[in-house]
């Protein structure tokens, strides 16, 4: 029994250190702060030569962020200036269109002052040739007459009446007043009208004063949408009751 023990203990020593013992490996050991620092270098090592394919991968690729941030920039100036362009554009166009809508306005008036100049000037021209001929025919001292008798609707309710009073010999100062029947209709409704008594505020307008001619005009206020059919104008020297002259004007 104590045979067979030991012939156990020497085959299994045979197969340890004997020709069919396993092979020994002999490893240097590393302590952890060596390792620690290797594997930090190997880390970036890996991670420089990654990040820089990358890169460089883009570079090939015709994507570089430098140029890209260059052209960025470059872009963002030529928006600055277009923006500012663009604002100065605007600038000038309102100040065109401001200039222009002037200019149309100037134009406007002047040609409303060009045609009132020129009605103006053939009233004046009438006129003279009016008194010319009253002058060359008056026989009668003092004669008295009403011309150019005209009314026209102003508003709604108004119309404007126009009269010329002169007289053949400016030997003396005619003063008196005018008095003016309107005859107006109203929804089929006949209205007379008689001034200056229904409206004082024509007396002044109505009062005569002069030697040779007086214009009158002044503005008849009618119901609103009232219509003038006639007129009649009568000229009262002053502390006389009958009339010196009258006119009829029918519409």
């Amino acid at each position: 029994m104590a045979l067979l023990r030991s012939d156990r203990i020497i085959s299994g020593l045979r197969r340890r250190f004997g020709v069919a013992a396993p092979k020994l490996s002999v490893r240097t050991h590393w302590s952890w702060k060596v390792k620690a620092t290797v594997s930090a270098i190997a880390a970036a090592i890996l991670f420089g030569l990654f990040y820089g394919g990358f890169d460089a991968g883009r570079i090939f690729a015709g994507f570089n962020v430098g140029k890209v941030e260059e052209e960025r920039k470059k872009m963002l100036e030529e928006l600055v200036q277009l923006r500012s362009e663009n604002a100065e554009f605007k600038k000038n166009q309102i100040e065109l269109t401001n200039s222009a809508q002037m200019a149309v306005g100037a134009k406007d008036v002047m040609a409303k002052q060009l045609v009132s100049l020129q009605q103006e000037n053939t009233q004046l021209k009438e006129e003279t040739a009016f008194f010319e001929k009253l002058m060359g025919t008056a026989g009668a001292k003092n004669r008295l007459a009403v011309q150019r008798l005209q009314a026209e609707r102003e508003t709604a309710d108004t119309y404007r009446f126009r009269a010329l009073v002169v007289q053949g010999s400016a030997d003396a100062a005619f003063k008196g007043r005018m008095l003016i029947t309107a005859t107006l209709v109203n929804d089929n409704k006949r209205i007379t009208v008689n001034l200056p008594d229904d409206q004082p505020d024509l007396t002044q307008t109505l009062a005569l004063d002069f030697k040779t001619y007086q214009r009158v005009e002044g503005m008849i206020k009618v119901p609103a949408g009232a219509q003038l059919k006639a007129l009649q104008v009568r000229v009262l020297q002053a502390g006389v009751k009958e009339a010196r002259a009258q006119q009829s004007l029918q519409l």
